[in-house]
């Protein structure tokens, strides 16, 4: 679900775009081709020399934790996750059913090259081969003061990368939870974790205990910040320091099927200057069927941080759903009710063991503070430690391989 990106990226996003069309004056951006797939000859993580041979212990099953497990496993090391929901994959979920295609409830687009998804495969005997669409919408409207209006010559400073018909969640379980799956225990809340001996003890709700020689906590940025886990020594005053510069905002994902298709590619809240400017959040309606091999008219709403908390704070889904529909009606003339089908809601905020979108804030001086592993014996990984590009899907990915070689080469 995340919006920044690192220096080796060939798409702008959608803050990036419109604040570099500002900057230059709307000069020439020039478009990746639509990919295909990635091969396994493409660029995969070094190879180290192991000085481990212990058990670790991963808590959080989701893209981090998934990716620590399956890289703990190339390598031969004994391991265990344990997840506090009843279902693993953390903020990449899917729904299949809904249209004749599935839909991504979390992380949806691709931040960076298509690339890395062999890279993160990590093994050249597997020929991974995924569609991408280059999503680049050609119809931008801005909704501000009541009024739509266009603004389509965006259409040629913005472009990102999505699934084609299969998702973030599907790449995890189709490449790396067939090599896992059995090593994660669900269901079980973790509520303390010991590292002032040799061995790293955690305790989940109903008391059961896991053993390992280190550990690597994936857990969301809002679980430390509610202080949901206690820590036998405490956390260090500067990684707590660190955690108070930074914030995990609400964040909901809302997708409708309509019989019509009435609305643009994508709509913004605001005027330019609150695109521009929009520190505090974020709120689109998209086109989700774009590039798809579908003919549904399937609409999304993605927002994150201030603008979503009118959305998230609705005590029902069915008031939701009216909210949405009275709001889409203001826009386009009554459409939306007239041609509304059916819908699913996602709403991070209200996830137990989420409770919000990822990472926000200013996270250069915070990041090198909050990777700082505790006695040696406990690391940190997930998208809001991400060696680059925090608040990705891939970033949180990559911290997992960052998190493992620091602990294998001892």
């Amino acid at each position: 679900m995340n919006r920044n990106k690192g220096k080796n990226t060939r798409t702008m996003d959608r803050k990036e775009f419109i604040k570099t069309c500002s900057a230059l004056g709307l000069g020439a951006y020039l478009f990746p081709s639509l990919l295909t797939g990635c091969s396994p000859e493409e660029d995969s993580y070094p190879e180290f020399d192991v000085n481990f041979s212990g058990k670790v212990l991963i808590v959080g099953a989701g893209a981090a934790g998934i990716t620590a497990g399956y890289v703990l496993n190339q390598y031969g090391i004994d391991f265990e996750i344990i997840e506090a929901a009843p279902v693993y994959g953390g903020r990449v979920k899917e729904i299949s059913g809904f249209a004749d295609f599935p839909i991504d409830l979390g992380g949806e687009w691709i931040h960076t090259d298509a690339t890395i998804l062999s890279t993160l495969i990590n093994d050249s005997s597997v020929d991974a081969k995924i569609d991408i669409i280059n999503y680049s919408p050609e119809t931008l409207y801005l909704w501000n003061n009541n009024k739509l209006k266009k603004r389509n010559f965006f259409s040629n400073f913005y472009g990102e990368l999505k699934f084609k018909s299969t998702t973030w969640f599907s790449f995890f379980d189709n490449y790396m939870m067939p090599a896992i799956g059995n090593r994660i225990t669900l269901n079980s809340p973790v509520t303390a974790i010991d590292y002032s001996t040799d061995k790293v003890r955690v305790t989940n709700t109903n008391n059961d205990i896991f053993e390992g020689d280190r550990l690597i906590l994936t857990v969301p940025l809002t679980i430390l910040k509610q202080n949901r886990i206690d820590f036998t020594p405490a956390l260090p005053a500067s990684k707590i320091a660190a955690l108070d510069e930074i914030y995990m905002p609400d964040g909901i994902k809302v997708f409708m099927e309509f019989s019509e298709r009435f609305y643009p590619d994508i709509t913004y809240e605001g005027g330019l200057a609150d695109v521009i400017n929009g520190d505090e959040g974020e709120k689109i309606y998209y086109d989700a069927a774009f590039g798809k091999d579908t003919n549904r008219n399937i609409l999304g709403l993605f927002s994150v941080g201030s603008p979503s908390t009118r959305y998230t704070s609705i005590a029902t889904d069915e008031e939701l759903v009216q909210y949405i529909l009275n709001e889409l009606d203001e826009m386009f003339d009554g459409k939306a009710s007239r041609h509304y089908i059916k819908h699913v809601t996602q709403n991070w905020s209200k996830e137990p063991y989420i409770g919000g979108s990822y990472t926000h804030g200013d996270n250069s001086s915070a990041a090198p503070i909050l990777k700082e592993s505790l006695d040696g014996k406990v690391y940190f990984a997930g998208e809001t430690y991400a060696p680059e590009d925090y608040a990705t899907v891939h970033g949180a990915a990559q911290s997992a391989y960052v998190a493992v070689e620091q602990i294998l080469k001892g």
